[in-house]
């Protein structure tokens, strides 16, 4: 082969493999849509199962849906907390966003058209913050992996929060006024973030085009992955409360070979303490050199306050020191960032 030839086909390698990597984040505002609902329960199988249905037809390239189950056969940890972060002590209840829309079996039409016209005047509205999913399914492990890339696009401030969660598109379980072989839609599953409500991405004073990333993995085993979805969540915390910010949903995943350096082992960061009195580490392992690296701390805000290291890194494991007498006392980010990969965690200056 000769070096021209070799030089073109380099450069058409590099090109794909930046394009595989790079989250998209749409400047797109899509409110949740929850339905409180059990198993057991004959009214969610009757009026409410026909409105959520509604609703889906009504909404569903404007929306993000949760059939959250807080109660039966169909519970998981994950809906147990977001059931009890939105309250209710009955069933179906609607929510759109936080807000109980108060759908009964009587004005379930006009519920419709006023869910209807809440979420166009969402949609329609630009966003504060929005993020961005990367999938990828690995058959042969069982697994689904996220890389989400959350951008601040306004100037905010406030507690904010990334979650990923796994929904069943559909699938066939028991309800009440539908039978033993119901077919359930939008049925929230599971969590790939490490807390149910997600990572912290941003706290206080928020710039406009500060970014934050989050990893999650869940395990797929036994679920047909044509009926899976990935929803992102990003919630605003006001007291115990989680508020829904914004929503996103994705459910064409990609295969492991096209972004293996970035979710399949090939770096990893810790550090410790993560709250750090005096000195912290960071310990960074590579799988492979890596150019243009740079890790940096931010302020809670996302502005860089220290760049700690850039340049070429070496295959093997890094260390890198924070020291505390540099900052005043709060939250950081330590952010790695390169044509491969970008990383970020949180830690906490005393």
């Amino acid at each position: 082969m000769n070096r021209y030839l070799f030089t073109l086909l380099l450069l058409a390698f590099s090109l794909t493999l930046a394009r595989a990597q790079e989250i998209n984040v749409p400047q797109t505002q899509r409110p949740l849509i929850t339905k409180r609902t059990a198993s057991w329960c004959s009214i969610c199988g009757g009026w409410g199962w026909t409105f959520f249905r509604n609703l889906l037809d009504d909404n569903k390239n404007k929306a993000v849906f949760f059939a959250d189950h807080y109660s039966g056969d169909h519970t998981t940890p994950t809906s147990l907390a977001i059931a009890a972060n939105f309250g209710g002590v009955s069933q179906p209840i609607f929510f759109l966003n936080n807000q109980n829309q108060n759908v009964t079996s009587g004005n379930s039409a006009t519920s419709r058209t006023n869910i209807r016209n809440q979420v166009n005047a969402a949609f329609d509205t630009p966003p504060v913050v929005q993020s961005g999913i990367r999938p990828v399914l690995n058959a042969a492990a069982n697994t689904l992996s996220v890389q989400a890339k959350a951008r601040f696009f306004q100037n905010a401030s406030g507690e904010y929060y990334l979650g990923i969660y796994l929904v069943r598109k559909e699938f066939i379980g028991t309800q009440a006024s539908q039978g033993p072989n119901a077919e359930h839609k939008e049925v929230l599953w599971g969590h790939l973030s490490s807390e149910v409500f997600g990572e912290l991405i941003g706290n206080g004073a928020i710039a406009s085009g500060t970014e934050a990333t989050v990893d999650g993995q869940i395990s797929v085993a036994g679920l047909d992955p044509s009926k899976l979805r990935v929803v992102t969540v990003v919630w605003r915390k006001e007291g115990n409360t989680y508020l829904v910010v914004n929503t996103n949903e994705e459910d064409s995943f990609l295969e492991p070979s096209t972004t293996e350096d970035v979710l399949a082992g090939r770096h990893q960061m810790r550090i410790f303490p993560k709250v750090i009195q005096d000195e912290g580490r960071i310990e960074l392992e590579l799988a492979g050199s890596v150019p243009s690296l740079r890790v940096e701390l931010l302020s809670g805000a996302g502005q860089v306050v220290e760049t700690l290291f850039s340049g070429t890194a070496a295959p093997g494991t890094h260390h890198f020191a924070i020291r505390r007498g540099r900052h005043p006392a709060g939250l950081y980010f330590v952010r790695l960032s390169s044509p491969i990969f970008v990383d970020t965690q949180r830690v906490m200056l005393k």
